[in-house]
């Protein structure tokens, strides 16, 4: 970038006179600030040493500069408003702030500098995003898109109404992995990648972070950013590789089986405690009052109320309860999605305990399906009571859960929601083995096109060996790809 110009660290309140080259970094989606109606964006700016500032804009000034201060090209900035940034915001904004107006003098730079921002970047694997599962640790991926779900609306446990909308990344080891967008993330990014997801474009995403939701996945946070096929010699690289390996993927964007499950090969690096003293005793949670907590519990299992109804019929995009019928495409009222699938899931309410005590529980989904040993159309054609023949109701040794405490309706005590069952005698057998020890992720539930109405229980023999054939050729066509 040349050094005949000031570097950031050079400019501080009262300097005059400067000039500092810089790139966009980061660019993030407008705002509104809390204590105020003012609108404001934010910008990182960065020099040729690597040193950022945070760069922000106001008001009206935030479309006259719009197609002025564009990602990851460079500029040269003069007469921008330097001041010190406010105590509460140091940490994370840093000890200088500039604020750009009209008064600022910018001038685009036709320079190539995305080595030098790629460089800042340090990415995390797929198969390492287990560590970080449920932490504030922000993360850094980067992934070709080769699927998009319908947009949904939730509501957040404040009454709010959010749109979002999950995205799917694919990397070199074609490990997959759901990337859910908020807000204004769903009006851009996610816009423009509906109008161009057949050109398998490569994401990179800044200030993520993982989420046990889904078993597990990432998030947008305020302060994510992203380049969309940027100019850079990693994205290159990456289209070639999905270049090269183009009939694999469409198989898997034919497929779908990222669509029910979190891969096997994920939820394998899950960081599973294995010294008592790291599982929390059930006493210490019982009452518990503060929700969107997670622990490690090892115990056991059981269902106490048999007459139970151990599946619902959901919408196939926000697993939200339809009144439905099995296949029926309908309008959620939920998620707003126009053409919604109407499936079953599994679900069970069980009792988990430990020597010092127990808690009521739900287990939805595979976690479900997992325990009840069953899957959920053999359960929606459950017609009797069940019985240890017919389904597992209780847990022999202890097994790990991976719960969430929850708030819930009518009371100041927390529900308590399982979202993953690891059986500890694979713990070690993962070790030696490789085998994965998350038992209830594993191959994707296929759910059976019904030929009437929730006829289900019939042998459909020649389908499932259809589709294990498909999973075995993929699986040949791979491996004779990356020799």
């Amino acid at each position: 970038m040349g050094d005949k110009f000031q570097l950031i660290h050079d400019v501080s309140p009262g300097t005059t006179g400067w000039t500092v080259k810089v790139v966009v970094a980061e660019k993030f989606s407008p705002k509104v600030a809390q204590r105020s109606p003012t609108k404001y964006q934010n910008l990182t700016l960065m020099d040729s040493e690597g040193s950022t500032v945070q760069a922000t804009l106001y008001g009206q000034n935030i479309t006259a500069f719009q197609d002025e201060l564009l990602l990851g090209k460079t500029y040269l900035i003069s007469n921008a408003l330097v001041k010190e940034t406010n105590a509460e915001y140091k940490a994370k904004s840093g000890e200088i702030q500039w604020t750009i107006s009209g008064r600022t003098r910018i001038r685009r730079v036709e320079e190539n500098n995305s080595n030098l921002l790629i460089s800042t970047y340090s990415f995390t694997d797929f198969e390492d995003l287990p560590k970080y599962m449920d932490s504030n640790v922000d993360i850094s991926v980067i992934g070709m898109i080769i699927d998009i779900k319908p947009r949904r609306i939730i509501q957040t446990r404040f009454g709010k109404e959010c749109q979002v909308q999950d995205l799917v990344l694919v990397n070199k080891r074609f490990d997959t992995v759901l990337l859910t967008m908020w807000e204004t993330f769903v009006d851009n990014e996610c816009k423009y990648i509906c109008q161009n997801l057949r050109k398998k474009l490569i994401l990179i995403g800044k200030h993520l972070k993982v989420t046990s939701f889904n078993g597990l996945s990432i998030s947008t946070k305020a302060d994510s950013s992203f380049f969309i096929d940027g100019e850079f010699e990693l994205v290159e690289e990456f289209k070639s590789w999905g270049h090269t390996n183009s009939e694999i993927i469409d198989i898997m964007i034919s497929e779908k089986h990222y669509l029910t499950s979190t891969p096997s090969k994920l939820s394998s690096k899950l960081s599973v405690p294995t010294a008592e003293k790291d599982f929390t005793e059930i006493k210490n949670i019982q009452g518990l009052k503060t929700a969107k907590q997670f622990f490690w519990i090892k115990g056991k299992a059981s269902v106490k109320v048999l007459n139970q109804t151990y599946w619902y019929m959901s919408c196939n995009n926000c697993n939200k309860i339809s009144s439905e019928n099995y296949g029926d495409i309908y309008p959620c009222v939920f998620c707003k999605c126009t053409d919604a699938k109407a499936i079953p899931r599994a679900k069970v309410y069980m009792q988990l305990t430990d020597p010092t005590g127990y808690i009521n529980a739900t287990a939805i989904g595979n976690p479900a399906e997992y325990f009840l040993q069953s899957n959920a159309e053999i359960l929606m054609n459950q017609t009797l009571i069940p019985t240890a023949a017919s389904m597992r109701l209780s847990m022999d040794e202890d097994e790990i859960f991976y719960v969430k405490a929850m708030t819930q309706e009518l009371s100041t005590d927390c529900k308590f929601e399982i979202l993953f069952i690891v059986n500890p005698s694979q713990i070690a057998g993962d070790k030696n083995t490789g085998k994965a020890p998350v038992e209830h992720i594993g191959e994707p539930i296929k759910f059976l096109e019904p030929t009437t109405k929730r006829s289900l229980f019939h042998s459909d023999t020649d389908d499932a060996q259809s589709s294990k054939k498909k999973r075995d050729k993929s699986t040949i066509e791979i491996t004779k790809k990356n020799q």
